[in-house]
């Protein structure tokens, strides 16, 4: 019963962070023990971050700021809601040194897992790991089932030959994405602006489609800086959708440093870029427009990218949405009556195709309201009786 009650104080720590942040990673908490009393408490708060185990550690003061690794002798005990990791940084986009040897380095002797890492390639082997150097480990595994705390991670491992794909976009409160004869530079306020900086920095790479290139004219970079914040980490790599390679050499996006990737069609015009930069050309689908998904496979296996942001245009959006290719929605929506005829998300309007939205993640920020939804898998269809 104790270790139950333990692991429920650790389950509400990951609660306390969004998927919106953390994924494509799981929601993780964790309490770090002495002598049988909770000396520090942790969660997995973004992505890239500091994981529970490590979060809890510190909060504990087994490891101090400047520390290459905790000390042993705080920490007899930790309780952890997902089973810690054991697989080195670099290794599939992993960007923290493996938990477990933090754990071994701080001394625990005892662990309490709440769930097994539902991920096959590396289910169980955090406890072996553990097991392995004579700590004590109990796994509660609880019943099968969906884990509100996984839902994101277990939408990545569904389809881990493509990125977690988040749709982005701003847009009035009538739907609409820019009025007639255009729009001011900003539709959403500034502290949105400065949360969409935030999120650019936590993701692997960035994706824009011709219409927001050519009409928008965006620098596509990650600048949380420009609002008092911490700068990026590292830049995230800009996908370019440009199929007939329009975008000008004045762009801003081909101003600013860092490496790029254009995606053309076959038979493009030639067009010169940094020697850097990456060119692939796509095969046409049926309808004409570009076959996004060994872009997509691309990304994943050859680029590393686990998280990509997308940020439109509308056609764009709404094209990887109807083929199924995106994961998750994050809206902006300004208290703007913008008209005009360009919907923020445009769609087939089949009722066959209707996708529902689950784990919601809402905020105010300034004047606006920012939704986040998770994309549920699309039903196979029924058989007419």
């Amino acid at each position: 019963m104790r270790d139950r009650r333990l692991l429920e104080r650790a389950r509400h720590e990951a609660a306390r962070a969004g998927w919106l942040w953390t994924a494509p990673n799981p929601r993780v908490g964790a309490l770090a023990l002495s002598g049988g009393l909770v000396a520090g408490r942790g969660c997995h708060r973004r992505v890239g971050g500091a994981h529970a185990e490590e979060e809890a550690l510190r909060d504990a003061g087994a490891w101090q700021a400047g520390e290459a690794a905790p000390r042993p002798g705080v920490v007899d005990e930790l309780v952890v809601s997902l089973e810690p990791c054991s697989s080195p940084a670099g290794r599939e986009g992993k960007r923290r040194p493996p938990c477990t040897e933090a754990l071994l380095a701080a001394g625990v002797r005892r662990v309490v897992v709440g769930r097994l890492d539902p991920d096959p390639r590396h289910r169980g082997r955090g406890v072996e790991a553990l097991r392995a150097a004579g700590v004590e480990v109990v796994v509660l595994e609880e019943p099968p089932g969906p884990d509100p705390l996984l839902g994101a991670f277990e939408d990545a491992l569904r389809h881990p030959e493509r990125p977690w794909v988040l749709l982005k976009w701003a847009q009035g409160f009538d739907g609409r994405a820019a009025a007639p004869g255009g729009f001011p530079r900003w539709i959403s306020s500034p502290e949105s602006r400065r949360e969409v900086h935030r999120l650019r920095a936590l993701g692997d790479a960035i994706l824009a489609g011709p219409g927001t290139l050519l009409q928008d004219d965006p620098r596509l970079d990650a600048r949380p800086e420009d609002f008092g914040d911490p700068p990026a980490a590292r830049p995230p790599l800009r996908v370019l959708l440009d199929p007939r390679a329009e975008v000008p050499p004045e762009a801003a996006v081909r101003r600013r440093p860092g490496r790029r990737i254009w995606l053309r069609a076959e038979g493009a015009p030639a067009q010169k870029e940094d020697p850097e930069d990456a060119v692939w050309f796509l095969p046409p689908r049926p309808d004409g427009r570009l076959d996004l998904v060994p872009a997509l496979a691309r990304l994943r296996a050859e680029e590393g990218v686990r998280r990509l942001f997308v940020e439109g245009g509308p056609r764009l959006q709404g094209d990887l949405l109807e083929r199924g290719l995106a994961d998750a929605l994050l809206r902006y929506e300004a208290p703007l009556l913008l008209g005009g005829p360009v919907h923020a998300l445009p769609g087939s309007g089949d009722p066959g195709r209707v996708r529902h939205l689950v784990d919601p993640e809402a905020a105010r920020l300034g004047p606006d309201r920012r939704e986040a939804w998770r994309l549920l898998e699309a039903p196979a269809p029924e058989e007419e009786a």
